[in-house]
């Protein structure tokens, strides 16, 4: 930009002789991540050089004391030269360009006289109702002049861009979004419980697999231990088989059937697998008088108070089952026996393991097969191989977030994820069961700006600013121009 611009911005530069006038269209201004590109045709047909003259036609956008000008267009004679004196390289340095914007011969009969104007420039919020007006400088020999100064748009008001659509990919979203990194998890120890109904004639304590619906309660801790049988991924810490029976009948003989009924099925368990066999572990809990009183708590029957208050007052559980009987009356207590005993009459199996670090390749499978064996870090990983708004990324987020529900980067990364995608309401969904999280603050203000709620993105980013004050920043300038447009 040259000097010449800059004093006459401040209105110090007297008209000289007029050029020849050129025809132009109404500019159009769009605003795009932080950009803002001007777009207008210019038509320098009746532009008319000897072959000593140059003009030059420079865009410039003013409001008040600011400016910013663009590259010019340049129509020269046949000995025309326009260089750029030392200031006006410095000027035009200042505003990002090093050449001309195009430069037309005046004399050639291929010559083109429209001109396609398109500039991007950063974007100021003072541009918002900047004019745009055309500076005319001539040159001929050494003499240059400032011939004209013509305002092309007295409002260039920048339209409030549209907000990105919902289930379409959101562009600028990969930038505002959070993905948060999860702490390291050098060693991955897994629990995993299955409560099994299995059922045995009455009086008997040898497991039998065909029984009833044994198979179909197997089948529950089948899908635990198969998958850890998988290769080399899993080391077996522990395998604990307990017992538990129901109160009718003593205690020394509740006692005795549920430690043999767990030996039994323990036995069975020993052979169908492949663990090491010192790892399992049987225990019997006898007689569960405390789950039956949770479950007479919660389901509160007629007479739940009175079979409560029995439990509460006996300590001696021959006795407490023989009050019980007297208490409720035959029929009563038999419905109870009916309705909750069965549920009682139980073994509970936890599974404690270690699984190693995996490969890529390896987490690229089990994410879809077992996704428990991967740690946080390891599902990423396998994200990254992914593009941001396609299938699989946004999958393998999810999958993250549901294997892991109660860990909140679990849950913000995959409502960045669903942001991304176009999703929001899916975002949403995640966001609310950590919404109070300080970490949640940024993606809560891109829902909001999402929504069109403006002033309350601005708010949430402000929250932010704590968090991750780079992205929440950044985030605050996109809101510039959108303060104005009407609140949905």
């Amino acid at each position: 930009m040259r000097k010449l611009v800059y004093m006459c911005l401040l209105g110090m530069l007297p008209f000289s002789a007029m050029a020849s006038d050129i025809k132009y269209t109404r500019p159009a201004l769009t605003l795009k991540n932080d950009t803002l590109t001007m777009e207008f045709s210019m038509d320098v047909a009746d532009v008319r050089v000897n072959s000593e003259q140059t003009y030059a036609f420079t865009p410039v956008l003013r409001e008040g004391k600011n400016y910013y000008a663009m590259p010019p267009v340049i129509v020269t004679g046949k000995n025309g030269d326009y260089k750029m004196r030392r200031s006006e390289r410095k000027m035009a340095r200042r505003f990002g360009y090093d050449n001309p914007y195009v430069v037309i011969h005046g004399r050639q009969d291929n010559r083109e006289d429209v001109v396609r104007y398109k500039a991007a420039v950063p974007y100021q919020p003072w541009m918002d109702h900047a004019s745009m007006i055309l500076l005319q400088e001539g040159k001929e020999c050494c003499e240059v002049d400032l011939l004209n100064i013509k305002v092309i748009e007295p409002d260039m008001a920048v339209k409030t861009p549209a907000l990105p659509t919902e289930f379409e990919v959101c562009e600028p979203c990969k930038e505002m979004v959070s993905l948060l990194t999860p702490k390291e998890e050098p060693l991955k120890v897994r629990s995993e419980q299955s409560t099994l109904y299995i059922e045995f004639p009455v009086g008997k304590t040898v497991f039998d697999a065909d029984y009833k619906n044994n198979r179909s309660e197997l089948q529950k801790l089948k899908e635990i231990l198969e998958p850890l049988e998988d290769g080399d991924l899993v080391t077996f810490k522990s395998i604990n088989v307990c017992g538990y029976s129901s109160p009718d009948g003593s205690v020394r003989t509740n006692d005795r059937v549920a430690s043999q009924r767990a030996e039994s099925f323990a036995l069975n368990l020993k052979g169908g697998y492949k663990f090491p066999q010192e790892v399992l572990h049987v225990t019997s809990a006898g007689e569960d008088w405390d789950s039956l009183v949770k479950m007479l708590e919660e389901d509160k029957p007629a007479y739940a108070d009175k079979a409560l208050a029995v439990i509460q007052k006996y300590d001696n559980l021959d006795v407490r089952e023989a009050r019980l009987k007297t208490t409720l009356g035959t029929a009563t207590y038999r419905t109870m026996m009916n309705q909750y005993y069965p549920r009682l009459r139980r073994l509970s199996v936890s599974v404690d393991y270690e699984v190693r670090e995996v490969l890529n390749s390896e987490a690229a499978r089990l994410i879809y097969t077992n996704p428990k064996l991967l740690s946080l870090q390891e599902m990423y990983r396998v994200a990254a191989m992914y593009q941001p708004g396609t299938k699989e990324y946004k999958e393998v987020y999810e999958i993250a977030a549901n294997t892991y529900p109660e860990d909140v980067i679990a849950n913000i990364n995959a409502a960045s994820a669903n942001i991304i995608s176009g999703d929001f309401k899916k975002a949403a969904s995640y966001m609310d069961k950590v919404k109070e999280d300080p970490r949640a603050y940024n993606n809560l203000g891109v829902l909001a700006w999402l929504a069109g709620h403006t002033e309350e993105a601005k708010g949430w980013f402000q929250k932010a600013a704590s968090v991750e004050p780079e992205k929440a920043n950044a985030n605050l300038e996109k809101m510039v121009p959108y303060e104005t447009a009407p609140q949905k």
